[in-house]
């Protein structure tokens, strides 16, 4: 019962080596299901009026593709950067990016679902709560290990040991979205669309 209560790291400090390399890979499995999800026509020999009605009746498809990557993508880069001058860490720091990895891996299956469903306001709720709770679980960590000073490398900086609230947009866009969906659904999934605006507009601050 001793060794259980000390959890599965037996209370002992480890290198963020092998976190950083799972994490890098679950993101890269991500991304590569996202472009799987997009369907070439099953028929064969369709003439170029059918080809491009079948590709208009696919934009939702592509739609929550390019806004799934693009959160998808931004919230590598803020791992990342969140694990950069990180030298050590504890079992909690890996407990806590494995709830963010838990909500992130679903962003394939609910921007199918979206894809297909888009004007369905569940797929919505769905598709915008599991990236909202990654994101969420992501600030939790960079908060969690901004406390543990002995673990930090040298050379922090202070954008790093003190972040903008800015520069977690996610879960915002996330609410946000979520609240226009009882309105508008598609006006809901726009606003997905418009996250790389807010990127360009944070990196000229």
């Amino acid at each position: 019962m001793k060794s259980l209560k000390e959890g599965v790291f037996h209370g002992e400090i480890s290198t963020t080596r092998r976190l950083c390399a799972f994490t890098d890979g679950v993101y890269a499995i991500v991304i590569a299901l996202l472009v799987l999800e997009l369907k070439v026509p099953e028929a064969e020999k369709l003439s170029e009026e059918e080809l491009v009605t079948d590709m208009l009746g696919q934009i939702p498809n592509f739609l929550a593709y390019f806004a799934s990557f693009g959160v998808v993508a931004f919230l590598w880069m803020r791992n990342h950067w969140i694990l950069k001058y990180l030298k050590e860490c504890d079992e909690l720091t890996f407990w806590i990016n494995f709830m963010h990895l838990l909500f992130l891996t679903l962003t394939p299956y609910t921007a199918l679902l979206l894809g297909h469903y888009d004007e369905d306001p569940i797929a919505l709720i769905l598709f915008s709560g599991s990236i909202g709770m990654a994101s969420l679980f992501l600030f939790i960590l960079h908060r969690y290990i901004i406390g543990k000073t002995q673990w930090h490398q040298e050379g922090a900086t202070r954008e790093w040991t003190n972040p903008d609230w800015w520069e977690t947009p996610v879960p915002i866009f996330a609410a946000g979205s979520i609240l226009l969906s009882f309105f508008d659904v598609q006006l809901a999934v726009a606003l997905w669309l418009l996250f790389p605006v807010w990127i360009v507009i944070a990196l000229k601050r």
